[in-house]
């Protein structure tokens, strides 16, 4: 260097000034709010032997989820069973094929089209007992009349003789009962209301709603109640008797009761039902069987449905018909329970179920492939074997064991349900802010302008983040992570000046 002073030029000013801009506008590295789940496993549809061309039917007339239409017929060939038969499993003794199934998908997936397919038998059934309710409640209150005249007229004739009287009064009988209800489903009840529903309708129902949130929402699972509500899904899964005593209601004993559920749940729904510790510590998160599939919105094309979909569909609906409709086997008392035949394992199957039994329990081990969902994981066994004895019931009422063909099938189902339900335990362990800000992101991203404010984002984003609290938390965490920019102050947007304004970057 020779020490003489550096010119300065006015090409070295634009040069530092483009740098200073390049400096100013250069984005902040965007980086994951969090690590991406795995695509969900592909639903085994062959698994589901004699319900497969049905699924496959409803896909076809709906293009909705395999796993949401696959889903949707086991749950109804589960609710048409379930009073039916039980199944006698090796290390558990008698059990009932009910079923708490859950499908998770955004709206548009058409889960209310999958359903009201799935379950057009049941409601054709509800429709012709509500036909003939009337003329049953006619002569319930007949007998009912009839009954209490001849009561009180055994009474007078007999007062002075009590030998007599107890004679007269046990061969008039006891009070007639008043026909079950004509509704056999249920969408958002109380539990006290889902008991009164098991006592005075048929001795099995069904929990099944498309729209998930009025059930994980709504008083079923409110503060006061979700406890209740999932004790008593448990005692019914189990085939418990419900037994409750309250001062206002009395006792309440009802043995050999049955009930399926089947809840539709959007994901932001989803998070508040596995997403608390209650419902795993009660054990009701591992008696249900999931699925959460990826979108098929944008790939449905117009098409027409096949004539085979609409002829397997009246098939499968004659089945379903059929079993709602079968004669039950009661108990000899007068309690109304359920004494359902038990099916047994073939010699075949039962040496597949142990096989898989013992699989699973030593999957349970720390480090164990099952470990993450021990819960669920030691239950795993027994849904294979619900699963199988479901769809035997389903192929032939008159069955009396289940095949070795059947318990692959079962088998096939568990294992499906539970690579989903390890799949989604690694979800589960998201912070809900971290998923919301992701939601608001996924929103935004769909906008046509990339500039946005606090009062738009409240006003019309995402369900969760409709006050301003929530909102500006999502956008902080966005704006933390590069996904966003803040504006200045004052930027006019929407025809106004706003003062907490961001663009998407």
């Amino acid at each position: 260097m020779d020490g003489s002073p550096k010119t300065w030029t006015s090409a070295d000013g634009i040069m530092i000034a483009r740098a200073a801009i390049a400096e100013a506008v250069a984005p902040v590295e965007k980086r994951p709010l969090y690590r991406s789940l795995p695509s969900p496993p592909e639903f085994p549809v062959s698994a589901l032997g004699p319900l497969e061309d049905a699924a496959r039917a409803i896909q076809d007339m709906t293009q909705a989820p395999m796993a949401i239409c696959a889903q949707s017929v086991l749950a109804a060939a589960t609710l048409a069973v379930q009073a039916q038969r039980d199944v006698s499993l090796p290390a558990g003794g008698q059990k009932p094929l009910t079923g708490l199934f859950v499908s998770v998908a955004e709206s548009g997936e058409r889960k209310s089209s999958v359903d009201r397919i799935a379950l057009a038998a049941v409601y054709d059934v509800e429709r012709e007992w509500l036909q003939t309710s009337d003329a049953g409640n006619l002569a319930y209150q007949n007998d009912k009349a009839a009954w209490e005249l001849t009561r009180d007229g055994a009474k007078k004739q007999n007062k002075a003789d009590k030998a007599s009287l107890l004679e007269a009064l046990n061969v008039i009988g006891p009070e007639p009962k008043p026909p079950p209800h004509p509704m056999l489903l249920i969408s958002d009840p109380t539990p006290e209301a889902l008991v009164m529903h098991l006592s005075n309708g048929r001795p099995f129902a069904g929990v099944f709603t498309a729209e998930g949130g009025l059930l994980i929402g709504g008083a079923a699972f409110n503060d006061e109640a979700k406890t209740r509500m999932a004790a008593l899904l448990n005692t019914l899964w189990d085939g418990d008797a419900i037994r409750r005593k309250r001062v206002g209601t009395g006792a309440t004993y009802l043995p050999g009761r049955r009930c399926t559920l089947h809840v539709m749940l959007q994901p932001v729904i989803a998070d508040g039902l596995f997403g608390q510790a209650l419902f795993d510590g009660i054990g009701l998160t591992a008696r249900m069987l999931l699925v959460a599939p990826d979108s098929t919105a944008g790939t449905r094309l117009y098409r027409s449905p096949s004539q085979l979909s609409t002829a397997v569909l009246e098939i499968y609906n004659q089945r379903i018909r059929s079993l709602l409709l079968r004669p039950l086997v009661f108990c000899s008392d007068s309690s109304g329970a359920l004494d359902p035949p038990k099916l047994t394992l073939s010699p075949a199957a039962e040496v597949i179920w142990i096989g898989f039994h013992d699989d699973c329990e030593r999957a349970l081990v720390p480090g164990g492939s099952l470990h993450r969902i021990r819960a669920f994981g030691g239950k795993l066994a027994e849904h294979a074997g619900r699963l199988a004895a479901i769809l035997t019931v389903y192929d032939n009422p008159e069955a009396e064991e289940v095949s070795a063909a059947a318990m692959h099938c079962g088998v096939a189902l568990a294992t499906h349900y539970a690579n989903e339900m390890l799949r989604l335990a690694d979800g589960a362990s998201i912070p809900r802010d971290l998923k919301l800000a992701q939601r608001l992101a996924d929103w935004w991203q769909r906008l046509p302008e990339p500039i946005l404010h606090l009062a738009k984002i409240y006003q019309t984003g995402p369900t969760d983040l409709r006050f301003s609290k929530a909102a500006r938390a999502a956008t902080e965490i966005l704006e933390e992570h590069g996904w966003i920019a803040r504006l200045a102050p004052g930027t006019v947007v929407d025809g106004a000046p706003r003062k907490e304004v961001w663009r998407l970057l």
